[in-house]
């Protein structure tokens, strides 16, 4: 009895481990409040995938990224399960080799034409409706998972209405803003 229950116990504890990372990045900045919002350094909202359109293999993934903090931190990686590689592009699609500042108290937005994550090499076929897992790791706050939802190439992207504007001016031509 004791040798299953341990393992038992311990898939337990991972299943809630990651749904506790889904639903923390996954939350909205307006929705969170008290403690566990000051708790939160990073609040990632709008995560969606828009599938390749022939003859391509790679899709694009669009976030926000709301960093709560005093200080800058740096989206360094992203990593998902649906390609073989995953390159976060910056506004002008470049790749950013160094990564992505999202300045304290303020925000990184990619959106169409302003820089997205391509996920290459696909491992099948994206279709909307399904949901594709994104890890995001940021220089000072670590990992976030995020679960972005696939829509269609001619679908509006989900909007941030319900999200409080970051504090300063923004900047649209990086996707940055302050």
């Amino acid at each position: 009895m004791r040798a299953r229950l341990a393992p038992t116990l311990a898939g337990a504890l991972l299943v809630l481990a990651g749904v506790a990372g889904l639903v923390r990045g996954s939350g909205s900045p307006a929705a969170a409040s008290g403690p566990a919002a000051a708790a939160a350094p990073i609040v990632v909202t709008n995560a969606y995938v828009r599938p390749p359109l022939p003859p391509t293999d790679a899709a694009a993934a669009y976030f926000t990224v709301y960093n709560t903090t005093g200080r800058d931190d740096r989206l360094v990686a992203v990593a998902t399960g649906a390609g073989a590689t995953s390159v976060l592009h910056t506004a002008g699609m470049t790749a950013a080799a160094n990564g992505a500042v999202i300045p304290a108290h303020g925000s990184l937005v990619l959106s169409t034409g302003q820089g997205h994550v391509m996920i290459e090499q696909l491992f099948g076929k994206l279709r909307p409706g399904q949901t594709v897992n994104l890890d995001l790791t940021f220089e000072n706050a670590g990992s976030i998972s995020v679960t972005a939802q696939v829509i269609a190439p001619d679908a509006p992207a989900p909007t941030g209405s319900s999200e409080p504007a970051p504090t300063g001016s923004s900047a649209p031509s990086t996707g940055v803003t302050k």
